[in-house]
């Protein structure tokens, strides 16, 4: 499982459209996003590069990704 810190999770918005976004990369499930720690935990085995590209030009920030 992986977990990404992510700056701009603010509301049950900003967790379904985070939701969203990960669903629609190739190679993730299970998806889990939390307002409360503002993470997204997720399975797969996708590159850290991948993720970013995902977020890129929405309002969210990746501070840190983390496997566990």
């Amino acid at each position: 499982m992986k977990k990404v810190y992510i700056k701009g999770i603010c509301c049950k918005g900003c967790a379904k459209e985070l939701q969203g976004l990960f669903e629609k990369i190739y190679g993730i499930s299970n998806v889990n996003v939390s307002t409360e720690n503002c993470t997204v935990t997720y399975d797969g085995y996708v590159s850290n590069k991948v993720i970013l590209e995902a977020l890129a030009g929405t309002k969210y920030q990746v501070e840190k990704i983390v496997s566990e």
